[in-house]
């Protein structure tokens, strides 16, 4: 018998809560979120705080197939130069 997959792909993926620390500077939340969708992951929610430093640290609720996926998102956000530290959030 073979398995079958529900109907709904989004019901396929988990949720999964990263924190990145980036440069504080025009433009990158647009070139993490374009590293995110070219990891083939959805962003299910973000929010940012912003210390008045050279550093915003953005919160990250991530849609991703398994661990292995969510690590290839990850490794493709430390490959940006604006990306100074990333973390994942366990609940």
């Amino acid at each position: 018998m073979k398995s079958r997959k529900p109907s709904d792909p989004r019901s396929w993926f988990f949720q999964a809560a990263i924190h990145v620390m980036v440069e504080n500077q025009r433009g990158v939340l647009a070139k993490v979120a374009s590293e995110i969708a070219e990891a083939a992951s959805n962003i299910d929610a973000i929010s940012m705080e912003d210390d008045r430093s050279m550093f915003t640290t953005m919160h990250f609720v991530l849609e991703v197939a398994n661990r292995q996926h969510l690590a290839r998102v990850m490794r493709a956000l430390r490959r940006l130069p604006d990306v100074k530290k990333i973390s994942r959030v366990k609940e």
